[in-house]
């Protein structure tokens, strides 16, 4: 098991690699894409099975690479880690199913080099390397949206890829600092993050340096007043870019937080977080008033996603266990819905070539089991009671209110304005007077009830037995806490 994370990272980049290498047709291309990305799969459910939670950081495996500077190949595992791992291991196969009649190959290699991107930044434990995988994960992106997206494409992925090196570079400076300070103090360089840990900086120089890194989280996630990438990209990209982008990478920009944030700069996040809060606070009101205002369906729910971001941001601020714990579980759990609902946008639009709300209605008379996948991850997005979502708000509210009373109230009116612009939006494209866009609207197919199933199951089985789960993360979240309160002298 000890080069198992070099398999689940590298797979979907050697496939890409060898199909290109041979030029072969593209079922073949499906074929290799799928395969890989089943066998991932199977390697993330192994590495899974073999965890230990409270064994803290597992699967550690370390190789030189430039050691003249200390840069090292360190990849390794923990209880965080290992629900990011899980969730986009589990959505991959499924993207592919959901791709499976699309004939350009470019779009199947950009998806498997994205796959390789991702998952190694979830890995990373040198800084350099992360930043690495970090960049790798954006060219698929800029690619899908300018070459195969729509609309202004190309403005809009050039738009993305400036603001995200915009963050990308104050993450870098830092990361370079931080190496530096570490060889002028114990003569060797470093860039492991558990050599830089260790530094004891002054309480200056840590602000900005843990500025540089909560800049390219707060773009990546997005944060209010980064969000202007935000709706203009995932009403240009194509489905799937909008699922990796929704569910996937902008919770990377949650998980920075926790890895970088607080494993650089515990204290120093003290400093900041006043102002995330806020920003959060606003951010989950100001997108949700976007998304009741907003006409199209794709952009609508972007703001959704960025409403429930900002909610999930505000709990790792807020330093409770039930906080952290639901932040965790939201980052799963709304992956889920967030991916399962802009799929079925996605199958609307190659039903109707509309995702306008104005030009939709009466679905739900054609197509009862589109209606009732559609109908039950809208729900899901508002936090519906027996899915997985309801429980991991609760958890942030409850942990909302621990904190503060008036943090608690403002962070509960997220369910309260997401049921009303998430009812309003189906009263007007399921239930509404039929319109020419969906008078011959088609229902789902086998194919496409394959690829919605296991995200309806897993969402009710994370809402249902939510124990399950919880388990594999708290210990790690624990202790991280535990460490977290005695530094600031909360303990």
């Amino acid at each position: 098991m000890e080069a198992v994370l070099s398999y689940i990272i590298f797979l979907p980049l050697l496939s890409a690699l060898s199909l290109g290498l041979f030029r072969v047709e593209l079922r073949f291309v499906r074929i290799g894409a799928m395969l890989s990305s089943l066998l991932v799969f199977i390697l993330v459910l192994l590495v899974a099975a073999d965890f230990d939670p409270d064994g803290g950081m597992q699967f550690i495996r370390v190789l030189p690479w430039i050691e003249h500077y200390g840069i090292t190949y360190k990849l390794g595992l923990d209880g965080i880690s290992l629900v990011l791992l899980l969730l986009i291991a589990f959505l991959m196969p499924l993207l592919y199913l959901y791709m499976w009649t699309e004939e350009r190959n470019g779009y199947w290699y950009n998806m498997m080099l994205l796959q390789t991107g991702v998952t190694g930044a979830v890995l990373s434990l040198d800084l350099l390397l992360f930043y690495l995988f970090w960049e790798t994960m954006l060219l698929p992106i800029f690619i899908m949206i300018g070459r195969y997206g729509s609309g202004m494409r190309q403005f809009n992925a050039m738009k993305i890829v400036l603001m995200t090196v915009l963050g990308s570079m104050s993450m870098f400076f830092s990361i370079l600092y931080l190496g530096y300070e570490f060889f002028a103090v114990n003569g060797w360089w470093s860039f492991a993050l558990s050599d830089l840990s260790t530094l004891q900086l002054d309480p200056r120089t840590s602000i900005w340096l843990a500025g540089g890194f909560l800049l390219a989280f707060a773009i990546k996630i997005p944060l209010v007043g980064f969000h202007t990438w935000m709706a203009p990209a995932y009403g240009s990209a194509p489905t799937p870019a909008v699922v990796i982008m929704s569910a996937i990478m902008a919770k990377l920009g949650i998980y920075g937080l926790w890895r970088f944030g607080y494993g650089l700069f515990e204290s120093t996040l003290s400093y900041y977080a006043p102002v995330i809060m806020t920003l959060a606070i606003i951010g989950l009101l100001y997108y949700a008033i976007h998304a009741i205002m907003e006409p199209n369906l794709r952009r609508m729910f972007a703001y959704s996603s960025g409403s429930h971001l900002s909610m999930i941001a505000l709990g790792v601020f807020l330093t409770n266990i039930y906080a952290w714990g639901g932040s965790l579980y939201f980052i799963a759990t709304h992956a889920l819905s967030s991916a399962g609902i802009f799929l079925m946008i996605g199958l609307l639009y190659k039903r109707t070539r509309t995702d306008n709300i104005e030009d939709l209605g009466g679905i739900a008379s054609y197509a009862p089991r589109f209606t009732f996948f559609f109908v039950f991850f809208a729900l899901s997005i508002a936090g519906l009671p027996g899915t997985g979502g309801f429980v991991a708000e609760l958890l942030i509210i409850i942990g909302a209110f621990k904190e503060e009373f008036w943090i608690g109230v403002l962070t509960a009116t997220t369910m309260l304005s997401a049921m009303l612009y998430i009812f309003w939006m189906l009263q007007r494209t399921v239930f509404g007077p039929d319109t020419v866009a969906t008078e011959y609207f088609e229902d789902l197919n086998g194919r496409e009830m394959m690829m919605l199933i296991p995200i309806v199951a897993l969402l009710l089985i994370t809402g249902i037995v939510p124990s399950f789960f919880i388990p594999l993360f708290e210990p790690q979240i624990a202790a991280m806490l535990t460490d977290l309160l005695q530094s600031i002298g909360g303990l």
